[in-house]
């Protein structure tokens, strides 16, 4: 309902969520009073969910998808990373190293969520996640870092090695999964 006693057009309505979809966020947390987010919004149980350009699409879309698979992937790498720790010391490069990779998959998620070429897309949400080419070269430098380091492959890999490097191993799976999903969002 809009003012009291009025009831809004279907048209209305549309008009207020265009509008609350391209508005800059709110720094005010709606949590029902309670100060905490809640795990579910309901939106979702007819099959359908929002994205971050609050674009709702069915939940097997392609967006979707990808976006499941970079979740995986960043549980992947929290896996690897807790079975390192028992290993390494806790401030240990590497750690730093999987727990940098994790907060950047969150990044590369919002990102997915937010469909460049859709027009439901507003300006600041797209420079919000903009994808820094540092972050990139930086993986980058620490793949070619570790890579000096091994003997060089003359067979395919049997994965093994300890808890970590099996998850390290499952990771990599799942991030190539991710790769081919999410360039169908794109296309």
């Amino acid at each position: 309902r809009g003012a009291v006693g009025h009831v809004m057009s279907a048209g209305e309505l549309e008009n207020k969520a265009a509008a609350a979809a391209d508005a800059a966020p709110s720094t005010e947390i709606d949590s029902g009073g309670s100060g905490k987010f809640k795990l579910y919004t309901k939106t979702g149980d007819l099959g359908s969910s929002c994205l971050f350009n609050m674009e709702r699409r069915d939940k097997d879309d392609d967006v979707f998808e990808a976006l499941g698979d970079v979740d995986e992937l960043g549980v992947c790498v929290g896996i690897a990373r807790t079975f390192a720790e028992e290993h390494a010391e806790p401030d240990g490069e590497m750690l730093a190293r999987l727990l940098e990779i994790q907060s950047r998959l969150l990044d590369v998620g919002s990102a997915v969520a937010t469909p460049l070429q859709s027009s439901s897309t507003a300006e600041w949400k797209a420079r919000r996640v903009e994808f820094a080419e540092t972050h990139i070269t930086r993986l980058e430098g620490w793949i070619d870092e570790y890579d000096e380091s091994l003997p060089p492959l003359t067979t395919f890999i049997l994965p093994s090695g300890g808890k970590t490097a099996v998850h390290l191993h499952q990771a990599r799976t799942v991030c190539r999964r991710a790769e081919r999903r999410g360039g169908a969002p794109l296309r």
